[in-house]
């Protein structure tokens, strides 16, 4: 049987006259796209009848900007839309649609590729035994069949129903029914073409019309030949010398042309029921196409609802979820579909490991959203932020809050790193094996198993396509974040796309961005990403984000356009509170991104006791901040990468944001230090020396002191913050004013010593009487683990002694005082401050009295500077604690 049916493909599947129908189809079609910004203002009506023909409605090919524009469809008579996308569009208005009577259902095609079965795929069918002696070997038959679709079963299916209801409409306009994808140019033009085929209207009638009104549709090759291998299927099938053979061979197509027939002969089958009506308005789904399953009757029970699942990157799902759940068993819904239906089918079989769950709402704008993790936002803002975007009310149950989701719900799965499972079982055996193994899975938490590896996923670019990755894939490749206290969500004015290499030693490989808006993902050479700094572990960029709007207010020329809808139509975001408000209206904000190079680095800095937990708690304890003295932590971040070597894959990152201050850039205490000490004679640059002469002349004993006091003030800061551990072993960590006037600690790591845990707000909720009750806070340990033993002493030495002088100068000088007498030592320390700070004055004819003050006061300061350098009373343990070396500092003498 397998080799007839091989006979047969070859027959119907004439490589020839595929070929020549290709050619005739690029006759019409695949022509360029109108060069972006493009205003795609008409949509293409493909009438079902031509010329003096009856009327029967058609099927219209739109992007997703027609699918929002409520006048438009009704201009047009659209009685459905069908979205062959990825996704939903965020701010489609699905009860304005239900009100003006215009179904919306859903089939939504994960990819615009070239190898996407959008309308059928050749799959491998095992069949009963041909004879009894194979079926007593237990051996079976297979063969190669054409399968249809899904998505061309819905998007026939909606056909259907509309031309049902078109026949029964006596005297009322035929409704017509209206394809959108993001661009409209592939995926919804191929389902409606192949939809109109299976009714019976020509192809080349089909691309005339198209021809006429889009004539950029249909670029994507593979899409093209499967639409011509439908021609010749559907041909064969409809001849008079088709076999029952045949029909088994395609036995899906047969049972689509059957469904198409029964509309011609007005064989109209009405619904049976009220759950058939219901489950059609809470489904989203053709009638044709609904079964009751066990599933369908708890949405139709109440007790689950339907929702939209992302995965960016990948695709969308529907899923069904409890109507009322808590958070955590959402997302433990959510990942175990993707695990199911997805990542265990997949080449390389996987299981989500790291994942984030981030929430948005149809009908608003699909950057106004909220994570649902601890991590970025407490569960306390969450459930606030639900309740204030989205009108989501939570209540205690169980001693758990539980949230009540509706079909609006639209979730993103975002996935960071999975962990590599062996094949699915094919016998009893090994599928007691495999539970096995999914019982020793299950008692470990995949976040937490250190056999993660990054996930990513593969994104070909195509030159003659208006929808590049910022649109097909993703919605948007702009960097979002979400500020830790408030929830707030923010977006990159511009769209950017950061690079990465597997190795992370490869630091040159990160250092690429791309923020093509409207086009093809361009990189850059190295260098050219606002690059803030690189250390070990990360890299940091300079990034402008915006306040994202309900209402998409927040856009502009830079953002996708195909993917905004109607961009004319700005509302007010009545939802919004005052302060919420005032907050928004802000200017850009400029935030420095820093990315950690490798995944294991990630994981390890989003742990509470490492650097994005104790960010957030820094930002959370912002008032013992008020003098920004630690660096101004805002949340953290989530962007895309794509591999420096291969820009085809790309993977999912998180990052931490910190406000980006010009004041302080990215001068750094060494580089700082560095420039101090340098010798004038040593500089060529006519300019830098100038700079360097005139920092000389203006950094005084007062600015010594000014200086010290403020590093030492911004330890005792995250002292009061409950932070432990600063790392001050290098002086990269701390970033020094222009004006030399005070400092700003960054990189704070806690994972080396821990610090003092500040309770979770959702701790807060008593599970025994369902109320708020305060917890009090651990005790503050008034202490900071940072090493003055040696660097402070080292960094008075070289603000006293290294003026202008170079570092050998301020080593040997420390060893000549260390060897000397006492009296000989302080000697030095005096002469080398005149030349420091008061050059000249002895040689000056200056007043008696003035010249006799600044010696007195350069007393002052040697005497201090001896007994702090040889640690002599009063200034024996200085180093020991902080507030002792403050206490030290403060006694600096600045006047006589």
């Amino acid at each position: 049987m397998s080799g007839t049916a091989e006979e047969m493909n070859a027959i119907i599947f004439d490589e020839e006259r595929l070929q020549s129908r290709l050619a005739l189809m690029r006759q019409y079609i695949a022509r360029p796209i109108p060069n972006q910004p493009w205003n795609d203002s008409t949509p293409a009506l493909i009438p079902f009848y031509d010329g003096d023909g009856p009327s029967g409605g058609g099927i219209i090919i739109a992007g997703s900007r027609h699918a929002s524009n409520i006048p438009l469809l009704q201009s047009m008579n659209v009685t459905a839309v069908l979205n062959c996308a990825s996704g939903g569009i965020a701010r489609l208005p699905v009860d304005e649609l239900k009100e003006c009577g215009i179904r919306y259902a859903f089939t939504n095609c994960r990819q615009d590729s070239y190898t996407y079965p959008i309308l059928h795929e050749r799959k491998k069918v095992v069949n009963r035994p041909s004879n009894l002696e194979r079926m007593m070997k237990g051996l079976t038959d297979s063969e190669d069949k054409f399968i249809c679709s899904q998505h061309l079963e819905v998007s026939n299916s909606l056909f259907v129903d509309i031309r049902r209801e078109n026949c029964l409409g006596e005297g009322k306009q035929p409704g017509n029914v209206l394809f959108f994808c993001v661009a409209g140019q592939n995926r919804s033009a191929v389902l409606a073409a192949a939809t109109l085929m299976l009714h019976g209207k020509p192809l080349e009638e089909i691309l005339r019309h198209c021809a006429k009104l889009r004539p950029f549709v249909l670029e994507n090759v593979g899409f093209q030949r499967q639409l011509v291998e439908l021609e010749a299927i559907l041909n064969r099938l409809r001849s008079r010398d088709a076999t029952q053979l045949l029909r088994a061979q395609f036995s899906s197509h047969w049972d689509l042309l059957q469904q198409a027939k029964l509309v011609l002969s007005k064989r109209v089958r009405m619904m049976e029921s009220e759950d058939d009506i219901k489950l059609v308005s809470l489904t989203n789904r053709p009638l044709s196409s609904i079964s009751h399953s066990k599933s369908e009757g708890e949405v139709l029970a109440g007790t689950k609802v339907e929702i939209e699942l992302l995965i960016p990157g990948l695709c969308t799902m529907e899923v069904r979820i409890p109507k009322e759940c808590t958070i955590p068993t959402v997302k433990k819904f959510l990942v175990q579909h993707v695990n199911d239906n997805l990542l265990r089918h997949d080449e390389h079989p996987a299981e989500v490991a790291k994942a984030w769950v981030v929430l948005a709402m149809f009908g608003y704008d699909d950057m106004y959203d909220i994570p649902l993790e601890v991590e970025a936002v407490e569960l306390k803002v969450q459930l606030k932020r639900m309740k204030h975007m989205f009108g989501l009310t939570a209540r205690l149950k169980g001693g758990e809050l539980h949230v009540t989701w509706n079909e609006r719900c639209r979730f993103a799965l975002v996935i960071f790193s999975v962990i590599r499972i062996s094949k699915v079982p094919s016998t009893k055996s090994d599928s007691n094996d495999h539970k096995k193994m999914e019982i020793d899975r299950c008692s470990i938490d995949p976040s937490k198993r250190t056999d993660q590896v990054p996930w990513t996923f593969v994104h070909e670019e195509r030159p003659n396509a208006p929808s590049t990755l910022l649109e097909n894939t993703l919605r948007s490749t702009h960097l979002r974040a979400w500020d830790f206290v408030t929830g707030e969500s923010l977006a990159s004015k511009l769209p950017i796309v950061f690079s990465f290499a597997e190795d992370p030693r490869d630091r040159r490989a990160f250092m690429m961005v791309s923020q093509s808006a409207n086009t093809l993902q361009q990189f850059h050479a190295p260098g050219e990403g606002d690059i803030l700094g690189m250390g070990e572990n990360a890299i940091v960029h300079r990034v402008q984000l915006s306040f994202t709007r309900a209402d998409g207010g927040q856009r502009d020329e830079h953002w996708t356009r195909v993917n905004v809808g109607l961009e004319n139509e700005k509302h007010v975001d009545k939802n919004r509170n005052e302060e919420e408000e005032s907050d928004s209206l802000l200017e850009d904000w400029d935030a420095a991104v820093k990315r950690p190079f490798s995944l294991g680095k990630m994981l390890i800095f989003l742990q509470n006791s490492s650097e994005a937990g104790l960010a957030k708690r820094l930002r959370l304890a912002n008032l013992l901040n008020s003098d920004k003295r630690v660096l101004y932590f805002y949340g953290l971040g989530l962007g895309l990468s794509t591999n420096a070597y291969n820009q085809n894959q790309y993977k999912f990152e998180l990052m931490l944001l910190a406000k980006y201050c010009p004041t302080f850039s990215t001068y750094t205490m060494r580089v700082f230090m560095e420039e101090y000490m340098m010798k004038l004679s040593t500089v060529t640059d006519g300019a830098q020396r100038q700079s360097l002469q005139k920092m000389h002349s203006q950094f005084s004993i007062t600015s010594v002191k000014v200086f010290l006091v403020s590093l030492l003030n911004a330890f005792r800061d995250l002292t009061l913050m409950g932070v432990e551990a600063f790392d001050f072993n290098h002086l990269n960590n701390v970033l020094v004013s222009r004006d030399y006037q005070s400092v700003r600690l960054i990189d704070i790591d806690g994972n080396a010593q821990g610090s003092i845990q500040y309770p979770s707000l959702e701790e807060t909720f008593a599970n025994s009487n369902r109320r708020l009750t305060p917890i009090k806070p651990p005790p503050q340990k008034p202490s900071l683990n940072v090493d003055l033993n040696i660097l402070l002493p080292s960094v008075i030495e070289q603000l006293i002694l290294g003026k202008g002088r170079g570092r050998s100068f301020v080593s040997n000088t420390r060893s000549e005082i260390w060897r000397v007498k006492e009296e000989d030592g302080k000697t030095i320390i005096r002469q080398i401050l005149m030349e420091n700070f008061y050059p000249g004055v002895e040689n000056q004819e200056t007043e008696g009295a003035l010249k006799n003050k600044v010696r007195i006061h350069v007393t002052k300061v040697s005497e201090w500077f001896y007994a702090m350098f040889k640690k002599k009373t009063p200034w024996t343990n200085w180093t020991h604690d902080i507030y002792d070396a403050m206490r030290c500092i403060d006694h600096l003498p600045i006047s006589s």
